[in-house]
């Protein structure tokens, strides 16, 4: 598996990371009401804050990606924001679990495992033979 994650840049896995957040992102904004209904858990302004705050985490990785120093100097910021977004998301489905219901579990479960694939797909990408530590940085 490593070696097809290795066969793209991390400039490549970040773009996607954005081209799946981002409309997970926009839903949770535009649709928050319904959301809240059918997923349960949380009301409707914690789902359009998650959302929004997604929205400018893509915005912020689109520049990343786009700028490569950006991209080497924030690299490990990157991934830590992922782990850590994930770890919370984790958190707060254990919080809410009395009250998911099934479309819920879903949200949270792809608030997990999504961000947690690309922080170790951008770890593998970054860690391609000839590159050197210091364009990490």
């Amino acid at each position: 598996m490593k070696n097809i994650v290795r066969q793209f840049s991390v400039k490549q896995i970040i773009l996607s990371d954005v081209f799946l957040s981002t409309p997970l992102a926009l839903a949770l904004i535009l649709a928050s009401g319904p959301i809240a209904q059918w997923a349960g858990g949380p009301g409707a302004t914690f789902y359009q804050v998650v959302g929004l705050v997604m929205l400018l985490w893509c915005v912020d990785m689109t520049a990343m990606a786009l700028n490569q120093r950006w991209q080497a100097r924030f690299f490990n910021l990157m991934i830590a924001v992922d782990v850590t977004w994930a770890l919370l998301s984790l958190a707060l489905m254990v919080w809410f679990a009395a009250t998911l219901q099934p479309l819920g579990w879903v949200l949270f479960a792809l608030n997990v495992l999504v961000p947690l694939d690309m922080a170790w797909m951008k770890r593998v990408a970054g860690s391609q033979p000839g590159l050197t530590a210091a364009s990490h940085r």
